[in-house]
């Protein structure tokens, strides 16, 4: 309850976000509870972008076993929030706080701090504001439509021969973000439809 009550919450259809408790905790905060389709990330794309970004970190960082990988989580996280992104332009940090975070590297900085009244630092926090709202917005639209229009240059219909080796992506619900997410490798024995085919496990 850090930013206080939330109006909606989208999350997958894990047994956590579906249990009584959960739901008495929603029912409670009177906070609507959207869930995704099954097996549809896509859904929940802008959650899924994130934790792409940030399983690397925690996994680069972690122990080899991943079981340390929660104490380094508050860490992980800061690192994303005060890194500017190429989407707004701006840090997370400072679109949240209007101000940019302080490093331990500051410590050491001999420049003093400038003392602000409060009603000029309230004039000058909703200046920043406004400015970045509209900058964040207009620089999201452009790196959208710039994204876009990369992958659809770039795309193509893939054909797979039969006789290839591919891997498939693990379906499995009960694996954990830092398991592996393909299975395999398969051999294709036969091409059913354009984007559809047979394959086996020569291991079995």
């Amino acid at each position: 309850m850090i930013y206080g009550v939330p109006f909606e919450i989208i999350t997958d259809n894990g047994q956590h976000f579906c249990s009584s408790l959960y739901e008495s905790l929603l029912k409670l905060t009177q906070c609507c509870h959207v869930k995704t389709t099954p097996y549809n990330p896509q859904a929940n794309g802008q959650c899924e972008r994130h934790n792409a970004t940030l399983v690397p970190n925690l996994v680069a960082l972690s122990n080899q076993s991943r079981s340390n990988w929660d104490n380094k989580l508050a860490a992980t996280t800061f690192n994303y929030n005060a890194t500017r992104h190429d989407s707004t332009g701006y840090t997370p940090f400072e679109l949240m706080f209007a101000r940019q975070p302080r490093f331990t590297a500051d410590l050491s900085s001999s420049s003093t701090s400038t003392s602000l009244t409060v009603s000029h630092y309230h004039h000058t926090m909703q200046q920043f504001i406004e400015h970045a709202k509209i900058a964040a917005r207009t620089n999201n639209l452009r790196h959208q439509q710039s994204s876009k229009q990369r992958y659809d240059r770039h795309r193509s219909n893939p054909q797979h021969p039969v006789g290839e080796l591919v891997l498939i992506r693990n379906r499995n619900p009960h694996i954990n973000k830092f398991s592996s997410k393909f299975v395999g490798p398969y051999t294709i024995i036969d091409r059913l439809h354009d984007k559809t085919y047979l394959v086996k496990n020569d291991n079995t």
